[in-house]
């Protein structure tokens, strides 16, 4: 199975997990993704034109597993989108909204349109999917009471589930990847669900204390050192995957892509313990059921 992905930093993490939970349950899997971080459709659409017309603009960075040495293909080397569609030997190509736009389908279209249409153009064997991404932790400012956009997490994930299902219907995308939904599961049956802080309270916390943030498969608090102030101090991301989500992100690939139910799984992250592997299998599984 050769799998391409033209996404960003939420495809990026499909990396940690999937590979070796595709070796070891016995699935021949080769992985490629093309990474900026935070990259939206409308820069996607850009650099492929813009690598049509000069072929030595290389705007990505390249994430690659399973592949042979002779393919050609090296880890974090500089990449173009046109020179990896051209190979043409793609089982799936997937393609995404970049999170901060994902909700709001004025964002998708018509650059949306251009990214599946040159994708199909240069493999048509191969089929095109979405990741349905996920809407960031309660903690993130902009869905906090008051916050910027004006609704909650989840409202972000309801408008963002909708946003990528008239994606698909309008570019006739029959399959997306329910990354988003299964990771709403788990904060839907989490039995001690992650409690939101409060922000001004950060600065009390000395190192290496930090707010309890157990209960979420989206985000991570961490200490850091800012250099400029020769301090310590705490850095939050409220968006992407820990590692509890990056494993629910593979078994949620893993199913997708060769058609298996993800209770059947035996592979377990070195950061996920047996009896929260259960749980995450099950969302997992429901989420594509």
């Amino acid at each position: 199975m050769k799998v391409l992905s033209i996404g960003n930093s939420f495809s990026a993490s499909v990396c940690s997990c999937l590979p070796p939970m595709a070796a070891a349950e016995g699935r021949e899997l080769a992985y490629a993704n093309l990474f900026i971080g935070g990259c939206p459709l409308t820069r996607h659409a850009q650099n492929l034109a813009a690598a049509a017309a000069d072929p030595s603009f290389k705007p990505y960075r390249l994430q690659v597993s399973g592949f042979p040495e002779d393919a050609g293909l090296r880890d974090w080397s500089d990449a173009s989108a046109n020179e990896l569609l051209a190979r043409g030997d793609w089982d799936v190509v997937t393609v995404q909204q970049a999170s901060h736009e994902s909700w709001d389908y004025a964002n998708y279209q018509p650059a949306g349109h251009a990214v599946v249409e040159a994708v199909r153009k240069a493999c048509p064997r191969a089929e095109v999917v979405i990741q349905q991404t996920w809407s960031y932790r309660a903690d993130d400012d902009r869905l906090r009471p008051g916050g910027a956009w004006g609704f909650d997490r989840n409202g972000m994930y309801e408008r963002l589930a909708d946003a990528y299902a008239r994606f698909a219907a309008d570019e006739g995308i029959a399959r997306r990847i329910p990354t988003g939904r299964a990771v709403q599961l788990t904060r839907e049956r989490e039995k001690a669900p992650f409690v939101p802080y409060e922000t001004a309270d950060l600065a009390r916390y000395r190192w290496p204390d930090l707010p309890p943030q157990a209960g979420d498969v989206v985000g991570n608090l961490g200490w850091r050192r800012n250099w400029d102030a020769g301090t310590m101090e705490i850095g939050r991301d409220t968006i992407h995957l820990n590692k509890r989500g990056e494993y629910l992100q593979a078994l949620v690939w893993f199913g997708f892509l060769f058609g298996a139910d993800p209770c059947g799984v035996s592979w377990v992250s070195e950061h996920v313990g047996d009896a929260d592997a259960r749980f995450l299998r099950e969302c997992a599984r429901d989420a594509l059921a």
